[in-house]
């Protein structure tokens, strides 16, 4: 599922990637704005390249306000 998320994603020049659950395992490297949620992040002990900030649950809720949602779960 992660490959044709992100294959849809890269072809979306407003889009914006949010990385969740076991999804922060991957390292997707991708021309546009790519978050994971810090606590998932956290949880897994992982670092994350410098190209993908990381974001809360609130404002993960917030981003899915004010923007279309695709799922890819």
């Amino acid at each position: 599922m992660a490959e044709i998320g992100l294959r849809t994603a890269a072809n979306d020049t407003d889009g914006i990637v949010v990385l969740i659950q076991d999804g922060v395992l991957l390292d997707p490297e991708l021309d546009m704005q790519t978050l994971a949620v810090e606590r998932d992040v956290k949880m897994r002990g992982l670092s994350l390249p410098d190209r993908i900030d990381t974001v809360t649950y609130d404002e993960l809720v917030s981003l899915m306000i004010d923007h279309e949602v695709t799922s890819f779960v």
